[in-house]
Formats: C-alpha cells, sequence, structure tokens
C-alpha cells in the first residue's frame, strides 16, 4: 500500500526530527499517538524507510570522504555495485549513464588508500575518478525530502522543532574511537530507546543521552532517514556536478543546499567543483528544477546532469525491489 497523506506528513516530521517523539509528532499533524507509533513502525517495516544517524565525515580523526565515478565494461555493473554495497566503508551506491558508470561514496583511511588504490586496477573498471568531500553544505534541516505535495506548514514545522537544540557546528568536538559501538546501535535504528543504546555501549542511560546530545548538537553527528522514494512518488533521481568559479562557491552551495530537490550538495575537489544530488517526482520535474532553480543562480557556470537508473544502497541500508533492507555483509 503506498504512504498516504499522514504517511508523508510523519515521513516529513522525521525528516526534520528524526528522534522527535511519536506524541509530538501526533500533536504536530493531528492524530493521535498510537496512530503515529502505528504507521511509524508499519513504515519501517514494509521498508519504505528506516532512521539512522551517520558521523559527519570531516569530524573522524584521519578519515577522508570521497565520491567515486566508475565506468564499468558493458555488462559488468551491477556485479561491482552490488560487492560495493557489501562493503562497510561505502554509502549511496547507484548505477547511472546507461548503465555504464557506478557512483559512491567512500569512506577512506588516510593511512590506508582503500578502495582508491584498488578499484582503478579492476579488470572491470575501464575509468575513474575520486572526488574529495571538502564542504557539505547544509541548508533548511531537510535534506534528502522526498515526499513532495503533503509538507508540513509553517506553524507545524514550529511547533515541531520547538526546544530543540540548534546545531553549533563546533568543530572542536571529534566522533571518537569509543563511539564506535554508539554510533553502529545508531546506525541500524536512529530511533533505538535510551535503554537500548545503553545495553549496545556498555554505558548508563545517562551517559548515551548525554554523548549523544554532544556529539548532535556540534554537527559530530547527524541523524537522516534512507528511504524507498519510489514509494512515496520519487521516480527521478540525478546526480549533478556543477562547475563553479571559486569566488562563488560558497554562495552557489548554500542557495543550493535550500533547494527541497535537492538530497544533498557539497564541494569537491576535481574538474567540476559541486556536486549535489536531485531527487525529483519524474523527469519533467528535474527539468523544470534545471531550468528555473538551478539556472537563476548566477555562479552556476555548467552543470552535467547524470541520471541514475538503480539505487543500490543508500546511507547504510540497501534498496532491494524498491524497498530498503538491511545490509548484507560479506561472507568471511
Amino acid at each position: 500500500m503506498a504512504p498516504d497523506r499522514i504517511d508523508q506528513q510523519i515521513l516529513h516530521a522525521l525528516q526534520l526530527s528524526p528522534r522527535a517523539p511519536f506524541a509530538r509528532i501526533a500533536s504536530v499533524i493531528g492524530v493521535s499517538e498510537q496512530t503515529v507509533a502505528r504507521r511509524y513502525q508499519r513504515l519501517r517495516t514494509t521498508g519504505v524507510v528506516r532512521v539512522l544517524a551517520r558521523a559527519n565525515p570531516t569530524r573522524l580523526p584521519g578519515k577522508s570522504y570521497w565520491t567515486l565515478r566508475i565506468g564499468c565494461r558493458p555488462g559488468t555493473a551491477a556485479t561491482l555495485a552490488d560487492a560495493l554495497a557489501r562493503r562497510d566503508d561505502t554509502s549511496w551506491v547507484s548505477i547511472g549513464a546507461g548503465g555504464a558508470e557506478i557512483t559512491c561514496q567512500a569512506l577512506v583511511d588516510d593511512q590506508q588508500a582503500g578502495l582508491l588504490h584498488h578499484l582503478p586496477r579492476a579488470s572491470n573498471v575501464l575509468t575513474f575518478t575520486a572526488h574529495q568531500l571538502l564542504h557539505r553544505f547544509v541548508g533548511r534541516g531537510e535534506s534528502d525530502w522526498i515526499a513532495p505535495g503533503h509538507e508540513l506548514d509553517d506553524a507545524q514545522r514550529a511547533a515541531l522543532l520547538e526546544g530543540v537544540a540548534t546545531v553549533t557546528h563546533d568543530r572542536s568536538v571529534q566522533v571518537e574511537e569509543a563511539d564506535a559501538p554508539l554510533l553502529d546501535a545508531l546506525a541500524r535504528d536512529g530511533r533505538a530507546s535510551w535503554a537500548a543504546l545503553a545495553a549496545a555501549t556498555g554505558w548508563t542511560q545517562r551517559q548515551v543521552a548525554l554523548r549523544v546530545a554532544t556529539l548532535t548538537t556540534a554537527g559530530a553527528v547527524y541523524f537522516d532517514l534512507d528511504v524507498a522514494s519510489s514509494a512515496v512518488g520519487i521516480h527521478t533521481v540525478a546526480n549533478l556536478w556543477f562547475t563553479v568559479a571559486p569566488a562563488d562557491l560558497a554562495a552557489v552551495g548554500a542557495q543550493l543546499a535550500d533547494h527541497t530537490e535537492l538530497a544533498y550538495a557539497a564541494a569537491v575537489t576535481g574538474r567540476t567543483n559541486l556536486m549535489a544530488s536531485a531527487m525529483c517526482r519524474d523527469a519533467a520535474a528535474l527539468y523544470h528544477y534545471l531550468t528555473t532553480k538551478v539556472a537563476a543562480i548566477p555562479g552556476v557556470q555548467a552543470v552535467e546532469t547524470v541520471p541514475l537508473l538503480t539505487r543500490v544502497k543508500q546511507a547504510h541500508f540497501l534498496i532491494q525491489n524498491g524497498r530498503v533492507h538491511e545490509p548484507r555483509r560479506p561472507a568471511p
């Protein structure tokens, strides 16, 4: 059953405040707490949505975050994409460009080049470019918004976010090695209870709550949603590669980050110095977006649009038959 208006408003509420109590979401959208809890569990168990937490890759000492573009020999992209999706150090694995190119994000240990070293040597790889993440642009806090037409209005947003701490982007706070069990548990379930997180870490519930608050308020960790986009009416997804003059890069990135059509926007290294991920209802909506909002930004010199045919993995979870599933691990 496709998500209806109430389901999509629940999704929007979770996008804005992923750990918001069901009672608050219920009050905002005008239904009972039991209705929100029941519908969320159905959306989760049927593979429409998973809430998760991710470490800000720029706050991981000794790590760097890269976007990889991999041109493959004909007929080999699906096998390679599946292998990449099984890895713990990859996310957002997709097949695009007519089935000939894989795009993925990779977390790289600066002391061990990993995929940056091994992938160009693979026999089925024809071309390979790697673009390091320099800066992720954060807009209105609605990245990955995927249900246009049923957004919460301004009053509902204000009620939902009342009392929520503002992110300070305090760069003195870093993700530490001791945080690994906490982040592993939150990657599997970003709405896990304090009791469940305490059991996973061996800490007290108070310690867990304080550490999560510290990391998220400082912007070292953020909560996100993995959503089966086709299930909520998004059928056209594309990577956009922008060429922007260095003097305009910050301003252009900030404007793009406020576009609800974009799930992600970041400054990267390479010939094209800004990349974004667009999520639209259909090709006509993508065209409209490119010729209106993007065209209105004076600093954009050029944009390459690469449609994604198949999403294999999102931030943490796999996409199978259009639904979100637990990751499969490589055989030992």
